[in-house]
């Protein structure tokens, strides 16, 4: 876990000090692209790929698929979540998002066979992105609100189409 929020620090800060473009200048509404994440429940790292969609300056759409690799159980999840642009300045957005998750977790119980759960939250948190000359580097927190009860932490990479 520190090892996550120290390389999110550590991006965070890259970001800040060699952001060379402007929002301004940005030529695409929509953007892919794919990341790390870590899951406090799910207690493993996993990796995250995702579109966004702006609508407006302000608003913004984003959906995403996390794949968890903890060791007993598989634990994947789909996010849909709507971002809040409160702050647009100099290649820098931050932003609040809410929205919905839906997440499944199977387990293996050897000789018992197997069994699956999923799960339906609510999504709420906030997230920073950051311009660069090839891409935008994110960071998002949120919390998911519901039975699985997680904080999830990503950061990674989203390129303009």
């Amino acid at each position: 876990m520190k090892k996550i929020i120290l390389t999110s620090c550590l991006l965070f800060g890259l970001a800040l000090a060699f952001n060379t473009t402007s929002y301004a200048q940005e030529s695409s509404d929509v953007k892919i692209g794919g990341g790390i994440a870590y899951g406090t429940e799910a207690e493993a790292i996993g990796v995250q790929i995702g579109a966004k969609y702006a609508f407006t300056p302000e608003i913004s759409g984003a959906a995403d698929f996390t794949y968890f690799f903890p060791d007993v159980i598989d634990w994947w999840e789909i996010n849909a979540n709507g971002h809040y642009h409160f702050y647009a300045e100099e290649g820098t957005r931050v932003y609040g998002l809410a929205g919905l998750n839906y997440a499944t977790l199977s387990y293996d119980m050897g000789s018992l066979g197997s069994a699956s759960d999923s799960e339906v939250g609510l999504n709420i948190g906030g997230g920073a992105e950051f311009a660069m000359d090839f891409a935008d580097i994110y960071t998002e927190l949120k919390y998911v609100l519901g039975s699985t009860d997680q904080l999830g932490i990503s950061a990674g990479l989203r390129f303009g189409i």
